[in-house]
């Protein structure tokens, strides 16, 4: 019986057992008389040995530190099992009897959904056995004798590294769908802005990185970019497709939209930079835009590039009320604009580099012109 006092887990092959009933091959052992752990997990962990004592050993360690335990000494029983629950790690030894091996078990588990991490335990390492381990994405191999911190240690770090790969996994999964459902979903409300979000993008990180701004910085400011109308998925296409003037209503309801997508990008918690420059790209540096009137640097520098690279794309691409403006235009427009749409540096540079350069200033890198 292996505790935590215990050193080793190691039995001589050639040992007899008596084996309990519910340890018998095609048996599955839970909830057994053990001493209640003083804090119990909600990891359950699939338990595999065809030596009972060992077995014995390993659910009485890990049940006194808190995991729930199902054990079974056969691999049939255990491919069953891990089909029909869901197990947070599967901790089995190599050699199952027979021809059964643990290798059949980790494969099984790889293509549950979610996957599920698998440990090894051998008593005969091999390179071929390290081999088929990595072809399987065995999270790790336990060589016999284990001590039971070895065996604690490993079950943590591999259920934490799961744990951690999943929500990674879920998070690029929502940034996903914000970062191609979303733009596209606003501008199938409004055919005339199609590409406008992925435009911005590009003359925002361009400009930011003009102006030095760090990378995880422009990282977020790609990101709002991207989403900065998402908050027009709540505005009657009539409106946004007008191809007149709007009325006063009709204007009031559009300049909801940045508090819309405030609202609708709540869950990016991890992401409050790109909340706030969504929120603020109707903001002007002379207080005079919407939707709190902030002036100046209120709205931080990743921020006032958005409002920019949302303006020029604005003017230099068509819409429902507007046909394209030329190059002189939009430039003479910048520099009537420097300090009191726009940040005066950023809007002078704007229009300094689109006298000089053209659309080439806008290149792929800030150093590149064709």
């Amino acid at each position: 019986m292996l505790s935590n006092e215990h050193p080793a887990l190691s039995l001589p092959q050639e040992q007899s057992l008596h084996m309990p009933i519910e340890d018998r091959p095609g048996s599955l052992c839970k909830d057994r008389s053990v001493p209640a752990p003083a804090r119990r997990s909600s990891h359950r962990i699939l338990l595999v040995d065809d030596e009972s004592e060992i077995l014995e050993g390993l659910r009485t360690m890990l049940e006194q530190a808190g995991y729930q335990l199902t054990c079974t000494t056969s691999l049939q029983v255990a491919l069953a099992a891990i089909t029909r629950e869901t197990f947070h790690l599967v901790l089995t030894d190599l050699y199952l009897g027979g021809d059964d091996l643990g290798y059949r078990l980790a494969e099984a588990a790889r293509a549950c959904k979610p996957s599920v991490p698998v440990i090894l335990l051998t008593g005969r390492p091999s390179f071929a056995g390290a081999h088929e381990a990595l072809r399987s994405r065995v999270a790790e191999i336990l060589v016999k004798p284990v001590d039971s911190s070895q065996v604690l240690t490993a079950c943590r770090r591999t259920i934490q590294e799961s744990e951690l790969t999943r929500r990674n996994q879920e998070l690029e999964a929502q940034n996903q769908v914000l970062t191609a459902v979303l733009p596209r979903a606003i501008e199938a409300k409004d055919p005339t802005t199609c590409g406008h979000a992925e435009r911005v993008v590009h003359y925002a990180d361009m400009l930011a990185q003009r102006c030095g701004v760090n990378r995880e910085d422009r990282d977020s400011l790609r990101l709002a970019s991207l989403l900065h109308d998402v908050g027009k998925i709540g505005v009657p296409d009539g409106i946004l497709t007008k191809p007149g003037p709007l009325t006063q209503s009709e204007r009031a309801l559009i300049e909801q939209h940045p508090q819309k997508g405030y609202e609708i990008l709540e869950p990016l918690s991890y992401h409050e930079n790109v909340r706030t420059w969504v929120y603020q790209h109707h903001e002007r540096w002379d207080g005079k835009g919407y939707p709190n009137g902030l002036a100046g640097e209120e709205v931080a520098l990743p921020g006032r590039i958005l409002i920019l690279a949302e303006v020029y794309d604005a003017l230099a691409e068509p819409r429902s009320y507007k046909a394209a403006w030329e190059l002189p235009r939009i430039v003479g427009y910048f520099r009537d604009q420097a300090g009191r749409h726009f940040d005066p540096d950023l809007s002078h540079l704007v229009a300094n580099g689109l006298e000089r350069m053209g659309g080439r200033f806008f290149a792929s890198r800030a150093d590149q012109l064709f």
